[in-house]
């Protein structure tokens, strides 16, 4: 991160360096850095920038005027010492800067610090000196459009918001007399922002001068209805009443409320808490609906704190459904009259008061509840309720609002203050004993993301989890989340149902019907959700019934549906999971009966999904893979623990393309060798050799070559002796390609033309051999019959809408075309392949794509983008463990650096690629063998002799780290 930046958006757009100001150039180079520094540290797209530097009619030179731009732009840094501050990061650009570095950034902390204050003066010192940052509107002297223009409209919103709660904090303060002119002014410059009105108001009565706040509500009602037609809201309504009751001398105040206080500040639920205010004054019931735990109490009695009139009634105590009136007229404060219906009387009391009545816990009493609720509301004109329950209401007019856990850090998520910006952190460590979160690490931020991940952000389950901070550290507590008496309050107070997060999931358990308790053990087998289709299978349900059972367990907050392009899938949260398998557990034959129903199912569709891998079905195969890869490894480690083999080996088989075209070359290879090791119930000879095949094509890919040919050559005598053609073409083009690699063309060859004797009347087979041949004729040199042999493997794909096989040989028409200088042809070729693998989720083709993309680069002069893509490339080529496309990528790679002045690391890239290919016997590809001895020769002149081999044994013997990027993985 470059920490000497410091750059200035709220005003005309500034950026001070470490010499002083920088100067950034015309109009459009401005715009483009104000752009990224209002996303800073997110990358932005170069198609978002077209939009918000043109707008909807960008020019048709756009896409190289950017570019242009931006070389500009980075002279201009470097010249001030700021060189690496933009970086090129797939699909755009970003700022290498810590997000503190921009002072919206900074201006929005002091706003989060502000509202989690816990006094006026607290409140008003963080907003001072975050309001202190303004100069002057949003980058006042840059021009922008769409998302720009959006999120300059939403700072300037939060702006107000702030002033707005100084000003209030102020008044609170006493201030009252001293903000009166300031408010002024701003009720001219806002006539139709009405919070400013009300603080007029208040302010001016705080300090005596009834008529005068009496007159400034008399002003906004003028304003209001004469430039919208509308009246006053309740806010300035209620303002006025209060003001004409008070004395002279007396300034208003708030109405009394019959409501618990509560002991810590709300975390993470702002937007929220302004969600539900406005859902409030739209709808008269509001119903807040989630699992027990999710914060439904704590988040109302934030929403009621600031209107004026506010009852709490707590039906969590309720045992008899039938005395719910009772309960809400003790609530109310009313006293019943004897022979009097209470509803009644609560109907008296709230007839003509603007009261928000909260009803809380009322999942266990709905049927009582629902008739009970719509009565008050019909009688009740200016009554607004607001219920918690983990199933809705069910009256006419409801507004449901889910209530969800807080968000948690991604997986990805690194050091301690990435990770303190997801709400579900800040709340454990809010909670936690303070010595322990002070003492706190970048060491520790995997485990804190992995705790909040396994609680689901579930606020009850992060402050049980946080007590015990004072005797465990975090990985321990991380490690033992899923333990009952880890989540257990250790102190006790508070309502039963939230002391033990168990005895939270029990109370709606318990309100299961004895059907819908088997349904939710059984979802206990799932592991990564799962679709209508599966929980039939484990429920032995069809038709209609299927669909109304789980939608009732969504109803009740047990089941998650996810919304997605491809359909709804569902999922329990990790913690009723855990409930759920705790409860199957206690039922062994159930137990046994859903885990073979489970297996069985996805079983079967590994395997209809690895037919749809070949052929128009592709993309929905593949998505249909990643989204089931948790409940795949459960089945296989089911027939594992069963003994199962021959099913253990079907779904190893029916994966292993899978894993093929995600990259996880190691965990299908795994899978394959465990299920051919272990089985022992005697599998069939084609299931037994179409393991080997998959587990060849594995090795291969990882540079394994004996392991690969040793099982290819095991597999080619069994489809041999099997008859199958089919088989022996794809085991002798696995043996030519690994002779391809070692650098034995002819050899290579030989084995192609084997192959297509085997299938010359299968297209699809023909496709693939005529794509390896052409693959061999580029690495040994020969373009023209590359070109030839890929162009007739490309009207193949094309033809049986191989979606994948079209994308790759794209991929190797654009490197015979980088090659023969045809370097436009080659990028578009490239360009189009990156959109399909992206679609397939294809990880080795996304960098092949970036290693030809990034070659184009550097062929084209433009090292500093060329750099960019071929580390992400590296990156990609290193997570899959392709070691042979490593190597190159990391050749081509020493060439950029050395064409922007880093000769060492060129240097140490050379090494490295060295150390990738000797283990292994891999020779540099003829295609490539001038080039790399190029880039050697010139990283020898540029450094001298001793200091070239010094960087090269670096490289060679220790992972090479990139400047101002991610360094290459090494492949283990």
């Amino acid at each position: 991160m470059t920490a000497k930046a410091d750059i200035r958006v709220l005003g005309n757009l500034e950026l001070i360096g470490p010499a002083g100001p920088v100067g950034l150039g015309g109009p459009r180079p401005r715009t483009m850095f104000g752009l990224l520094a209002l996303r800073a540290p997110r990358v932005v797209s170069q198609e978002a920038l077209l939009d918000a530097i043109w707008g909807e009619d960008p020019p048709p030179s756009g896409t190289r005027n950017l570019h242009a731009h931006m070389a500009h732009l980075r002279r201009s840094l470097a010249r001030a010492g700021l060189g690496d501050l933009i970086v090129t990061r797939p699909p755009g650009y970003a700022l290498d800067v810590r997000p503190e570095a921009v002072d919206s950034r900074r201006f929005e902390e002091f706003v989060r610090r502000a509202r989690s204050a816990g006094t006026p003066g607290e409140v008003a010192a963080h907003l001072r000196e975050g309001l202190a940052l303004w100069r002057g509107d949003v980058l006042a002297d840059c021009p922008v459009h769409e998302w720009g223009h959006a999120e300059v409209a939403r700072l300037r919103e939060v702006r107000l918001s702030a002033m707005e709660e100084l000003l209030e904090a102020d008044i609170a303060l006493g201030r009252g007399a001293h903000v009166v002119a300031e408010l002024e002014g701003l009720v001219a410059d806002h006539p139709l922002r009405e919070r400013f009105w009300e603080l007029l108001m208040l302010a001016l009565a705080e300090g005596g001068r009834r008529s005068d706040a009496l007159n400034a509500y008399r002003r906004a009602r003028a304003t209001l209805v004469d430039q919208l037609g509308l009246e006053p809201g309740a806010g300035l309504r209620r303002l006025e009443a209060t003001v004409l009751a008070a004395g002279v001398e007396e300034a208003p105040r708030p109405a009394e409320r019959d409501f618990p206080a509560p002991m810590t500040p709300l975390v993470g639920r702002a937007e929220e808490v302004a969600e539900l205010t406005a859902l409030l004054e739209d709808h008269r019931l509001v119903t807040l609906v989630g699992m027990g735990g999710a914060g439904k109490t704590r988040l109302a009695l934030a929403v009621c704190e600031n209107r004026a009139e506010a009852v709490f009634v707590d039906l969590a105590p309720l045992s008899d459904p039938h005395r719910l009136p009772q309960v809400l007229c003790d609530g109310l404060g009313v006293r019943e009259d004897p022979g009097v219906d209470p509803v009644d009387t609560a109907v008296r009391h709230l007839r003509a008061r603007p009261v928000t009545l909260v009803l809380d816990n009322c999942e266990h009493v709905l049927d009582s509840c629902a008739p009970v609720v719509d009565r008050l509301l019909r009688s009740c004109p200016r009554l607004r309720v607001l219920a918690t329950s983990r199933e809705a209401i069910g009256l006419l007019g409801e507004a449901i609002r889910p209530v969800a856990g807080l968000a948690t850090p991604p997986a990805e998520a690194t050091g301690l203050d990435e990770v303190r910006d997801y709400a579900a952190v800040r709340l454990f460590l809010a909670r936690a004993a303070q010595p322990a979160a002070r003492a706190l690490t970048d060491d520790d931020a995997g485990a804190l993301a992995r705790l909040c991940r396994r609680l689901d952000g579930l606020p009850l389950a992060l402050e049980l989890a946080a007590a015990r901070t004072n005797v465990l550290s975090i990985p321990q507590i991380a490690d033992r989340v899923h333990d009952p008496a880890l989540l257990h309050a250790p102190q006790p107070g508070g309502r039963p149902h939230h002391q033990a997060l168990d005895v939270t999931i029990s109370w709606s358990y318990d309100l299961l019907d004895d059907a819908a308790k088997t349904r939710l053990r059984r979802l206990g087998v799932f592991h990564g959700g799962f679709d209508l289709d599966a929980a039939q299978a484990v429920w032995e349900e069809d038709g209609p019934s299927t669909l109304d059972a789980l939608a009732g367990l969504v109803a009740k907050s047990l089941v998650v549906v996810d919304h997605r392009p491809a359909g709804a899938r569902y999922r329990l949260l990790e913690v009723i999971r855990h409930f759920a398998v705790g409860k199957l557990a206690g039922r062994p034959a159930e137990a046994d009966r859903a885990h073979e129903l489970h297996g069985r199912f996805y079983l079967a569709s590994a395997e209809d999904a690895d037919a749809g891998l070949r052929g128009p079905r592709q993309v929905e195969s593949m998505r249909r893979f990643g989204a089931e890869a948790e409940n795949l490894w459960a089945a296989k480690e089911w027939f594992a623990a069963r003994g199962e083999d021959a099913a253990g080996l079907r779904l190893a088989v029916a994966t292993a393309r899978y894993h093929r075209l995600s990259g996880h070359y190691r965990r299908g290879r795994r899978w394959l060798d465990d299920a051919l090791a272990g089985r022992r119930d005697g599998a069939p000879p084609p299931l037994v050799t179409a393991a080997l095949i998959a587990a060849a094509f594995l090795a291969y890919f990882q540079l394994a070559y004996a392991d690969s040919a040793a099982h290819a050559t095991r597999a080619l005598a069994g489809f041999r002796a099997l008859d199958d053609r089919t088989g022996e073409a794809r085991a002798l083009r696995l043996l030519g390609s690994i002779a391809r690699e070692r650098g034995h063309y002819e050899e290579a060859r030989e084995y192609y033309d084997e192959a297509l004797v085997a299938q010359a009347d299968d297209p699809a087979a023909v496709a693939d051999i005529r794509q390896m041949a052409g693959f061999t004729a580029w690495a040994a040199g020969e373009l023209d019959e590359a070109e030839a042999l890929l162009s007739e493997a490309l009207r193949h794909y094309r033809f049986a809408r191989d979606e994948e096989g079209v994308a790759s040989t794209r991929i190797q028409l654009a490197l015979t075309a980088v090659y023969k200088g045809q370097l436009r042809r080659a990028g578009r070729l490239a360009e189009e392949a990156l959109s399909t693998f992206r679609e397939l989720g294809f990880k080795e083709g996304l960098g092949y794509a970036y290693d030809v993309l990034g070659l184009v680069d550097l062929r084209t002069g433009n090292p500093v983008d060329a750099v960019a893509r071929l580390r992400a490339g590296l990156e990609v080529h290193g997570a899959v463990g392709d070691r042979w496309r490593q190597a190159s990528v990391a050749d081509t790679l020493a060439a950029a650096y050395l064409a922007i002045g880093r000769p060492s690391t060129g240097a140490r890239l050379l090494g490295f690629a060295d150390s990738l290919r000797e283990p292994h016997g891999i020779p540099v590809p003829a295609q490539e063998r001038d080039d790399r001895e190029r880039t050697a020769a010139r990283a020898r002149s540029m450094l001298g002799e001793d200091a070239y081999h010094v960087a090269y044994a670096e490289g060679a013997e220790t992972p090479v780290t990139l400047e101002d990027g991610p360094r290459p993985l090494r492949a283990t």
